[in-house]
């Protein structure tokens, strides 16, 4: 029998009651508090694996693949000194103003660097080349060569015999000092002129000049040692600018000639000095392939020559040293195989070929 009385039992009841609600809310409340530390937690740890996982990726990416490559050599015994280099299909067509003929263009078949036939002859009659031949680069199936006037560009076709065939004459609307000629589709020519540091896109089915890239010239008169020379590559969709003087390189995009992306290398810039043999010198030869850009760079006496190979958006991908180092080269991307020319440490002249 309770011996509260009736009032009293209510209160105590009320109290109860209010007791009970109190504690569940604190502890809904806490339980809410709980959860909502347990997503923060968890979502913090998220976050944290994000950083961790695109770190690595960003670190593996920036990474690029170092190798050595070795070549295999043919002796070069047609040509004295090589001028200009290209590849076109299986053949590799080199150059000469400085051969042991009066033959200017030498056709070797690939990949097994087999000298094949000589093409095109030096002096003033028909067919016969007037000035020292020049190489157009461009993705297209044929061989253009500048030479036979100031202002024209013949196309050609090269057969299993290494003999040219004549396609078209191409008429320039002016006469500049080329140098790093491109084609695009019988339509764009694209050339840079080193003593103005000017990059020029002309439209040759309108005759009309299009756009340029100007590079900031030093006060003095020495062009070559120009701070800002360098030499340029182009493919269907990108211009690349590689600098001499410096550890950098701009890609442009071809149709509108506007920076996409300047590549800065970690180094001390030293201004070039004319006649002073230790002005550091970087990027000696870059080419555009469809799907990587090539460089030679010098970067230093110590390191000697290496070949750095990045993507269109600026990333490293490759670094390649050689035991023979090319003079210059031209690249088959779908064979990964890199052709050249150089000396070995006996100076002799070889033909080389780099698998990578």
């Amino acid at each position: 029998m309770n011996c509260l009385p009736h009032n009293i039992l209510c209160k105590k009841s009320e109290t109860i009651a209010v007791f009970y609600n109190f504690t569940l809310c604190f502890s809904n409340l806490n339980m809410i508090q709980f959860l909502k530390f347990s997503c923060v937690k968890k979502y913090f740890i998220y976050s944290v694996l994000l950083l961790l996982v695109n770190s690595c990726n960003t670190d593996k990416a920036s990474t690029p693949e170092r190798r050595e490559l070795k070549s295999d050599k043919k002796l070069l015994e047609e040509i004295i000194s090589p001028d200009f280099l290209t590849r076109v299909n299986d053949n590799l067509i080199i150059s000469s103003s400085n051969s042991k003929s009066d033959t200017m263009l030498y056709i070797y078949s690939l990949p097994d660097l087999k000298y094949v036939a000589g093409a095109v002859k030096k002096g003033s009659g028909p067919g016969e080349m007037r000035m020292f031949p020049m190489f157009c680069e461009s993705s297209n199936r044929a061989l253009y060569v500048w030479g036979y006037g100031p202002q024209t560009i013949k196309k050609f076709d090269i057969n299993k015999k290494g003999e040219l065939k004549f396609l078209d004459l191409i008429k320039l609307p002016r006469y500049e000092a080329f140098n790093n000629m491109h084609i695009l589709n019988d339509s764009l020519f694209i050339y840079y002129l080193p003593d103005n540091l000017k990059i020029v896109k002309v439209d040759l089915k309108r005759n009309k000049y299009l756009d340029e890239i100007q590079m900031e010239k030093d006060a003095h008169n020495e062009s070559f040692f120009y701070s800002n020379r360098g030499t340029i590559a182009v493919n269907d969709s990108f211009l690349v600018f590689a600098y001499l003087f410096k550890k950098q390189i701009n890609i442009y995009r071809v149709n509108d000639f506007k920076l996409k992306k300047e590549i800065i290398g970690d180094y001390e810039y030293r201004e070039p000095v004319a006649g002073d043999s230790d002005t550091p010198v970087y990027y000696t030869q870059i080419i555009a392939g469809e799907r990587f850009l090539y460089a030679l760079c010098k970067e230093n006496k110590s390191n000697g020559v290496f070949m750095e190979v990045y993507n269109f958006d600026g990333l490293i991908v490759r670094e390649f040293t050689f035991d023979i180092t090319p003079n210059l080269f031209a690249v088959d991307e779908n064979n990964k195989t890199i052709y050249g020319y150089g000396y070995d440490d006996r100076f002799e002249p070889y033909l080389l070929k780099f698998k990578y």
